[in-house]
């Protein structure tokens, strides 16, 4: 998949695994950006985790035994060293403020988690529209499977969020 509508310039190949996992639906992606070819990023990708919301551990272990055996395989046709490299994202910790921290208060505490109402998704909008703070898609989705929202619908509105905010700032 190749994407360059109004945002970077992608490539972008998609892999599930099909062998037995604790996880439904797991799979990466392999994201290359245009602009720094020698830097692949790397996304490990689950429909249902267990535990759902991964642990870092989780997800870690995850990210290495999928890339395993594809890294050892193309080091050794290729002659290359390539690792897989985990980045740790402690020193940039999201801190939510009071103000976003009420808009998906008011979003929460009110829906029908099985089934959004008019009023529901009108406070959901709210939370982009009036929102000053990016909520990342992770963090978003932890406080939607807390407020008791299923997998599904957290990960829908999620990815829903993410594409309406970024919407907003074009």
């Amino acid at each position: 998949m190749r994407e360059s509508a109004g945002g970077p310039d992608l490539e972008i190949t998609n892999f599930r695994f099909k062998k037995e996992s604790p996880h439904d639906g797991l799979g990466f992606q392999l994201i290359a950006h245009k602009d720094d070819p020698h830097r692949i990023s790397f996304e490990v990708r689950a429909s249902d985790w267990s535990p759902n919301p991964p642990t870092r551990s989780v997800y870690c272990d995850a990210a290495k035994h999928l890339t395993g055996e594809l890294l050892k395989v193309y080091n050794k046709t290729y002659g290359t060293r390539l690792r897989l490299r985990i980045v740790s994202n402690d020193h940039h910790r999201f801190t939510m403020t009071k103000r976003t921290a009420s808009l998906l208060d008011s979003f929460t505490v009110l829906a029908n988690t099985s089934s959004l109402h008019p009023l529901d998704w009108r406070r959901f909008y709210a939370l982009v529209r009036e929102g000053r703070q990016e909520i990342p898609l992770g963090e978003l989705r932890v406080a939607l499977r807390k407020a008791g929202f299923s997998a599904e619908t957290a990960d829908y509105l999620s990815e829903l969020y993410e594409h309406l905010w970024a919407f907003k700032h074009l």
